[in-house]
């Protein structure tokens, strides 16, 4: 089994049901139905997308994400890609803002 590089270079046991809860909160954020197949379904199609990026057994948080936008835009939900992309760079200013004031 391989890990995930966090951003601060800690290497956690993958999971795929954090890929699966990325998956249905941004479904949730725009109202947009689904049920748990299809979310399994695109968990795992994301797991297929980023296989060519693992390195030494060991994946990064980033990489996985550009997988979900990818797979949810070529399934057909760029709606769905679209909140989730918004959803990470407000994640990444506040990140940014953080390491500001910490400094």
């Amino acid at each position: 089994m391989y890990r995930v590089r966090k951003r601060e270079g800690e290497l956690v046991d993958f999971n795929i049901s954090k890929i699966s809860s990325a998956i249905t909160k941004a479904f949730d954020a725009t109202g947009t139905e689904y049920n748990e197949s299809v979310i399994d379904f695109l968990a795992l199609k994301t797991t297929a997308d980023f296989q060519s990026k693992i390195e030494n057994e060991a994946i990064s948080v980033e990489d996985i994400q550009d997988s979900v936008e990818a797979v949810l835009s070529r399934g057909g939900y760029e709606h769905v890609a679209k909140a989730y992309i918004l959803y990470r760079e407000k994640r990444s200013a506040l990140r940014r803002v953080r390491h500001t004031i910490a400094q």
